[in-house]
């Protein structure tokens, strides 16, 4: 908990309506906040609701003149609201420990502070960074790093040869490094293509509950700085991701995809294979990608649901074109 005039304090916020420095018990959003809680008000078309929340205090851009509470005026109150949640509500870390129902192979190099869970496999030639957590049943493959800082949460496989930099947060379920989706067909039959390649994660990266990011066939998959991959993402072999890109629920990358710095990719999208997409696009939910994306562009290509009765009169129309096209001719 903190007091009201310290949260102001701490983020150089404008304290006004404070007749008595109040004690701020927990974080809550607009509509739920109640007696003793902050909440924050992202911009004037909230103001409204404002008015109208049980909150005891709030963050504001501006001063909001209808609401007579204590309100701290700061530039970005999301920000200072998310900052506020890992102050008020600190992850509770387990201790720098090595458990003995963990297996560590041969030529093991491990830092300082490491904590590693019961059952976790940590094979052969593998280094570990300094502050490293890694959580119960996670498995680590020959010759594999991870630098300092990072996380693995339980369950979580990372295949050999595989490089995680540093502040890595890999949640659980994720595979990293597992064999990509390649086949040739020869004699009546797929036959499989041994893939020799590695992946690398570079510094502040984070991936999804059950995403996948495939090894390279011969040389890098690899994930930018700062790049957030979403839960069920699919990240597919040789592909190589710039940095600070955004992939939401559910997207699948085909193989040797290069993707720019500062990409949006919004849920469901579908790229395919062999192609480029520029820095800063931004590809709208459920799309398809089969072509070269220009950079600093929006892209888009589903029509958005339609009540079921009119969707099936504009299919009918949609049957049609072909025949309107000869008529046209």
């Amino acid at each position: 908990m903190m007091k009201l005039s310290e949260i102001a304090k701490k983020f150089d916020g404008q304290l006004i309506n404070f007749t008595e420095d109040i004690e701020i018990k927990s974080l809550k959003g607009l509509e739920n906040a109640s007696e003793g809680d902050l909440t924050f008000v992202a911009s004037d078309k909230y103001f409204q609701k404002a008015t109208d929340s049980n909150a005891s205090a709030f963050l504001v851009p501006e001063e909001i003149k209808e609401l007579n509470k204590p309100q701290i005026i700061v530039k970005n109150p999301d920000v200072v609201f998310y900052k506020l949640i890992e102050i008020i509500y600190p992850t509770e870390e387990p201790e720098p420990v090595i458990s003995e129902k963990s297996s560590i192979g041969k030529n093991v190099k491990i830092g300082k502070n490491v904590y590693i869970g019961d059952f976790a496999v940590i094979e052969d030639n593998t280094q570990i960074g300094d502050n490293v957590k890694i959580y119960p049943s996670v498995y680590v493959g020959r010759d594999s790093s991870i630098g300092d800082n990072s996380i693995l949460y339980a369950n979580c496989s990372i295949y050999p040869k595989t490089e995680i930099g540093k502040n890595v947060i890999i949640h659980s379920g994720a595979v990293i490094g597992a064999d990509g989706f390649g086949y040739y067909f020869h004699e009546g039959k797929h036959n499989k293509i041994k893939h020799i390649g590695k992946v690398v994660l570079e510094d502040n990266v984070e991936i999804g509950a059950n995403a996948t990011v495939d090894r390279s066939m011969l040389d890098v998959t690899r994930i930018g700085n700062g790049t957030k991959i979403d839960n069920l993402v699919h990240v597919a072999h040789n592909c190589q991701v710039g940095e600070h890109s955004i992939f939401a629920g559910q997207v699948g990358i085909a193989g040797s995809t290069k993707i720019g710095n500062y990409v949006i990719l919004a849920g469901q999208v579908g790229v395919a294979d062999h192609i480029e997409i520029g820095d800063q696009v931004t590809v709208t939910a459920k799309s398809g990608v089969t072509g070269n994306l220009a950079p600093g562009k929006m892209y888009g290509n589903t029509m958005p649901a339609v009540e079921w009765k009119k969707w099936k009169k504009i299919l009918v129309y949609i049957m049609k074109l072909p025949e309107l096209a000869k008529k046209l001719k």
